[in-house]
C-alpha cells in the first residue's frame, strides 16, 4: 500500500509527506545516499494556498477583551519534534491539518514556567516561603515552581507562578494553609495557544530547509561510550528539516487582560534568552521583535505609575545602574526610583540614599521580578548556581 501510494507523488502536506511517504529501505530508514535530496524536495515544496485563508480565521477568532496577538521572528533555525519517530531518525512536528510550522502552547507553557522558575524565583528553592531570613530571597518566592522530591511534589508553587500557570496538589499543602499562603490544585489564567506559521514570511512561501549533524565519533556513540571515540570513524552525516530563519510565528495569549500582558512579556524574553525547541544550546529556536512591526513593547520611559505595556525589566542582577527618584504612584511613604527602562525600583532592609524626587543617584540591583527591581547601594553578592 506505501508504495502504491508513493505513485501519487508526494502530497503537499509536509507532516504526511516527512512520515509516511518517506523513501524507506527494508529496514525502515531513509537510505543515507537518498536522504539530502528527499528533503530537499520536501523544503521545495510551497505551503498550500489555502492555509492564508485558515491563519485569517485564525487571527480573527482572538478578539475577547484580555486576548492577545503578537508575532515574533526566527533568529536562527526552529527544531520542534526533534524526538519524535522518524524515517529520517530526527523528527518533526508540524501543524496537523495544515502541515505548517508550529509550537505547541503546552510548548510555551511549559518554556515559560521553567523560564519564570530559573530567572526570578530564590536562588535557593529549598525552604519553605516562610522561612527565608533574607528578604531579598523572600520576594523572589512568588515566582518559585512546584518542589519535588523525585516523584512526590512537596511544595506547591510561589503566588504569581500558581496564578499564571496554575498548581497541582503538594504533600504540604496543609502547612502552607496553616502560614496563610495559597496551596492545593488550581488552573492558571493564562491559556497558551499553539504558535502557527505566518504566511508568506518565508521566502517563496518555503518555511522548511534540510539541516545536516555531522557524527564524528559514530563507533562511541553507537556503544554508549562502551569504545574509546578514535580519529578513524567516518563522519556520518544526519540530514533532517528544520524551520528556516526569518520566518515568523503569530503568538496568541488568552486570559485576564493584565495576566495576558504580563505573560506575553515573560514569553518574548524567554523565547529570546533560551530559545523553543530541541538544539537551544546551539542556538536554534531564538525568536525575535520583527523589525519592521509595531509591538506591544516599548522600551521607552514610563510614568512613575506604570511599566511599559507588555514588556519585562531590560536589566539584571548585579547590574550597576543609574535611577531617577520618582514620587510613589501609590502615595505610600516607601521611596521609589525609576530605571532607564521605565520599571520602578525600591530598597528592602536598608534605608535609600538621601536624595528627592527628580534626583539621580548610582545604585545595584539585587533582585528582579516581572514587576520592577529590587535596589541596593551594596554590590550584591554572587547567586549560588542552581
Amino acid at each position: 500500500m506505501r508504495e502504491a501510494l508513493r505513485g501519487i507523488g508526494t502530497p503537499d502536506h509536509i507532516g504526511l509527506a516527512y512520515a509516511v511517504w518517506a523513501p524507506v529501505a527494508g529496514d525502515g530508514k531513509v537510505p543515507d545516499g537518498a536522504r539530502a535530496a528527499w528533503l530537499g524536495t520536501l523544503a521545495d515544496t510551497p505551503v498550500q494556498a489555502d492555509y492564508a485563508q485558515a491563519f485569517a480565521r485564525w487571527r480573527q477568532a482572538f478578539r475577547a477583551p484580555g486576548e492577545r496577538l503578537f508575532e515574533l521572528t526566527l533568529a536562527s533555525r526552529l527544531l520542534v519534534g526533534h524526538g519524535n519517530d522518524s524515517a529520517t531518525a530526527v523528527g518533526l512536528s508540524v501543524h496537523h491539518t495544515w502541515g505548517v510550522p508550529v509550537i505547541s502552547g503546552s510548548a510555551l507553557k511549559g518554556l515559560l514556567a521553567h523560564y519564570v522558575d530559573a530567572v526570578y524565583g530564590p536562588s535557593n528553592p529549598d525552604p519553605p516561603p516562610w522561612e527565608h531570613a533574607d528578604e531579598c530571597e523572600r520576594e523572589r518566592t512568588p515566582y518559585q515552581g512546584v518542589t519535588w522530591d523525585g516523584p512526590r511534589i512537596i511544595r506547591g508553587p510561589g503566588a504569581f507562578y500558581r496564578a499564571l500557570f496554575g498548581a497541582p496538589a503538594a504533600h504540604l499543602d496543609a502547612e502552607a494553609r496553616k502560614q496563610g499562603v495559597d496551596a492545593g490544585a488550581a488552573a492558571g489564567c493564562v491559556i497558551f495557544h499553539d504558535a502557527v506559521y505566518v504566511p508568506g514570511s518565508a521566502p517563496a512561501d518555503r518555511p522548511f530547509a534540510v539541516d545536516v549533524l555531522t557524527v564524528h565519533q559514530k563507533d562511541y556513540y553507537n556503544h554508549a561510550g562502551g569504545r574509546w571515540p578514535s580519529d578513524y570513524d567516518d563522519p556520518n552525516p544526519v540530514f533532517f528539516l528544520t524551520v528556516r530563519p526569518g520566518t515568523r510565528m503569530l503568538f496568541a495569549l488568552s486570559g485576564p487582560e493584565d495576566w495576558t500582558a504580563v505573560a506575553a512579556g515573560l514569553l518574548r524574553d524567554a523565547l529570546r534568552d533560551w530559545g523553543a525547541g530541541a538544539k537551544t544550546s546551539s542556538g536554534y529556536g531564538r525568536l525575535l521583535e520583527p523589525r519592521a512591526q509595531g509591538t506591544e513593547r516599548n522600551s521607552g520611559p514610563a510614568t512613575a505609575g506604570a511599566a511599559p505595556s507588555g514588556s519585562q525589566p531590560r536589566h539584571r542582577r548585579g547590574e550597576r545602574i543609574t535611577v531617577t527618584r520618582v514620587e510613589n504612584p501609590a502615595g505610600k511613604d516607601t521611596a521609589k526610583f525609576r530605571a532607564d527602562d521605565g520599571f520602578l525600583g525600591h530598597f528592602a532592609g536598608e534605608s535609600p540614599p538621601a536624595t528627592v524626587s527628580g534626583e539621580t543617584c548610582t545604585v545595584w540591583i539585587a533582585n528582579v521580578s516581572p514587576q520592577g527591581y529590587t535596589l541596593t547601594a551594596r554590590p550584591p553578592k554572587e547567586r549560588r548556581p542552581r
